[in-house]
């Protein structure tokens, strides 16, 4: 049994902002042009997201190819929001295994596009108890990880 993380962030935009930041999180194709830190993305299609497709984000830290793999675990859509979960499958630097204490790493991404709507980001990840000494560094990566995806959405123009 390790021990829970969550962050959450959110951003209030326009509703017309908030379907653009949707448009593009929904086009694999896209990503390069908004996602700051994603310099390429492999995905199950080409141009749309879909549940239960798999994405493989690649990014250079430190000159090392590091690959970051999810599952769309579920969408859910109504008449003024789309709710998306991303379930992380693992990440590799230099095709090595890396961040094994960190389970059932989820983000779920909420677009409210209607009046006083806006982008939030859920994250949540479990970790060993091995790992739970790095509380810090894994809360940092967690507020990281979620404000980046808030930011760079809420950028598009």
């Amino acid at each position: 049994m390790g021990r829970v993380f969550t962050y959450t962030t959110r951003e209030s935009m326009s509703p017309e902002q908030v379907k653009k930041g949707l448009e593009a999180f929904r086009n694999p194709s896209k990503w390069p042009d908004w996602n700051s830190t994603a310099k390429n993305l492999l995905a199950t299609q080409p141009e749309t997201i879909d549940e239960g497709d798999h994405l493989a984000i690649f990014q250079v830290i430190k000159g090392s190819l590091i690959e970051t793999k999810w599952l769309v675990k579920s969408i859910r859509e109504g008449d003024d929001f789309c709710e998306i979960e991303l379930f992380g499958e693992g990440q590799s630097r230099n095709e090595r295994p890396i961040a094994k204490g960190i389970n059932n790493l989820l983000v779920t991404i909420t677009f409210l596009h209607q009046e006083n709507g806006g982008i939030e980001v859920h994250a949540s990840c479990e970790v060993s108890l091995l790992l739970s000494i790095f509380s810090k560094q894994i809360n940092s990566f967690m507020k990281k990880q979620a404000e980046q995806f808030v930011y760079d959405l809420s950028a598009i123009e």
